[in-house]
């Protein structure tokens, strides 16, 4: 997940090099852009560049994911969640001792003057298995608390 924006980035460069290479010139982006939008274009422009269009797609939602997930597994609410999770023994009588966190956490961080919430869902991996979990914490000082982490 971390690598696949960097290798289709990389596949476009190697693509525009040898689209030049074959036909001489780089695509001309700006008048197929131009001419999509103008009243005489071609309608099908999308069914004729599919393969580009669902690239785009999967490049766009494939960053968006990255973004994501690196901005909340990286933040001061979920290394305070991850804490909680080890020193909490229900929580470790659930799980067993935990081994990592999944790559995917989800949520919401809010953030208002001096006070903040966040919501997130994760996966625990522990020596019993695997494990989905939500946490709400709210942050007072500067320094996070957690309410509560339920898993499922």
């Amino acid at each position: 997940m971390v690598t696949s924006p960097l290798i289709t980035v990389i596949g476009l460069i190697y693509w525009l090099k040898y689209y030049r290479n074959t036909r001489g010139y780089y695509p001309r982006f700006g008048s197929t852009i131009g001419a999509m939008f103008s009243r005489t274009g071609r309608y099908d422009f999308i069914w004729i560049h599919i393969l580009e269009f669902w690239t785009f797609c999967l490049l766009f939602w494939m960053g968006l994911a990255l973004i994501m997930v690196l901005t909340f597994k990286n933040s001061d609410a979920f290394e305070a969640t991850k804490r909680y999770c080890q020193a909490n023994q229900e929580i470790l009588a659930k799980t067993g001792p935990i081994k990592y966190y999944g790559v995917l956490v989800g949520g919401s961080i809010t953030m208002g003057g001096q006070s903040g919430n966040a919501d997130f869902s994760f996966t625990i991996i522990g020596e019993k298995g695997n494990f989905n979990a939500n946490s709400k914490l709210i942050e007072q000082a500067g320094s996070w608390q957690v309410e509560n982490v339920t898993l499922r």
